[in-house]
């Protein structure tokens, strides 16, 4: 993705070029979306895969507003444990809530457009370009901006699976405990020598959304600190992996106008094998370099410690990366994991090893749910889990 600056004496006219696809990364940039949304969180072998694309179509079609059988979304019974606070307050929901789309049934949940990632690119500039005075708007003023611009868009033209503004409330409130939990065992230990940062590390980048919501909470937080100057520095970096160029192209647009790139380190990664196509000698050598997410951040970007993670990724790959983060050591006693499409996917296996964890008194977990993003009737949830230890290497 090229940015021009056609007039260098005025920040509002910037033409944004789609790039060519990147020949080096042709395989990563042809994976299919469709599969982040699968049910099974393990593999789809070729047996089911029919009948659980039919029952997403059906659900799509009810929330596009189509009749039919629609299929059973209703997650397990067994561990579903929402907590009473999960509710968000008036001012939230009046945030948060999920106005009435406008967009063209055919362009609703689950329906894919060649190119809409670019279209919704030239859409933000569009608004942005309507604030005039938007130069001199600061980083979370720009970020909301943009946020509200692609909750417009995916409304109001097409359906698009980012955080949402729903979401976005519930997981910056959850980061934002996080942080203050941070702030009080920081100011409690005292400063020493180099500042410890707050680390986020975010699994599916799309097109920045999410990163976006993680940026905004964690600059609110700094922008409220400095008015103490009794308290010790506060610096975070975020670190968000994904597995297209192209994709992450657009992301790192999203974070420029924003002027949040300096937190935000965006990674390529390699992608999985298509979930359609597992077979036993894959899922082999799955688990055998299930430690490549872990070594990467460790080896690459020197992450230590992960204090906030948000898993929105390939659906099947939820454990086995947690997992792999949790042996390697870069979630410790006070880390937060906060886990999208929990419900809607069904990731009960998921959701099982965060209830044992829960058992062995290792974690807090809880499931706020919530509908699925930019729809009005597909139920889903959000798994928010604390560590209150290291968890034990397995």
């Amino acid at each position: 993705m090229m940015i021009f600056d056609t007039n260098p004496s005025d920040e509002n006219n910037i033409v944004i070029v789609p790039p060519q696809p990147d020949f080096a990364f042709q395989t990563q940039d042809e994976f299919s979306y469709s599969n982040l949304y699968c049910y099974d969180d393990t593999t789809v072998s070729n047996n089911n895969t029919t009948s659980n694309n039919s029952t997403t179509a059906n659900n799509a079609n009810n929330a596009n507003g189509n009749t039919g059988n629609t299929g059973n979304t209703t997650p397990r019974s067994a561990s579903v444990t929402t907590n009473s606070t999960s509710t968000l307050s008036s001012k939230e929901s009046s945030t948060a809530a999920i106005a009435d789309t406008t967009r063209n049934p055919r362009n609703g949940a689950f329906t894919f457009q060649v190119h809409a990632e670019y279209d919704l690119l030239l859409h933000i500039q569009k608004d942005l370009d309507k604030h005039r005075s938007r130069a001199k708007s600061s980083s979370v003023e720009l970020s909301r901006m943009i946020m509200k611009s692609v909750d417009e868009y995916c409304l109001q033209k097409q359906w698009m699976y980012h955080i949402g503004s729903e979401k976005g409330v519930a997981i910056g409130r959850f980061l934002r405990a996080g942080i203050e939990s941070f702030r009080r065992k920081q100011v409690e230990e005292g400063v020493g020598g180099e500042v410890k940062k707050f680390i986020c590390v975010e699994l599916g980048t799309y097109c920045g959304y999410s990163a976006l919501v993680l940026a905004t909470t964690l600059r609110q937080f700094i922008q409220e600190q400095e008015q103490n100057h009794d308290q010790p520095p506060f610096e975070f970096q975020i670190y968000t992996t994904e597995v297209s160029s192209k994709l992450l192209n657009v992301a790192q647009s999203v974070f420029r106008l924003a002027k949040m790139e300096h937190n935000i380190t965006p990674i390529l990664v390699k992608s999985d094998d298509d979930a359609t196509k597992i077979d036993e000698a894959t899922k082999k050598n799955r688990q055998k370099s299930r430690s490549e997410l872990s070594q990467t951040l460790l080896n690459q970007h020197g992450v230590t410690h992960i204090d906030f993670l948000l898993l929105d990724h390939a659906k099947h790959l939820y454990l086995d990366d947690l997992r792999d983060l949790e042996d390697a050591g870069l979630l410790r006693g006070g880390s937060r994991v906060s886990a999208d499409n929990v419900v809607f996917n069904r990731l009960d296996a998921y959701r099982d090893h965060v209830h044992t964890l829960e058992l062995e008194g290792v974690v807090e977990s809880r499931l706020e749910e919530m509908n699925l993003e930019y729809s009005n009737n597909l139920k889903d949830g959000m798994e928010m889990t604390v560590y209150l230890k290291d968890p034990p290497i397995r």
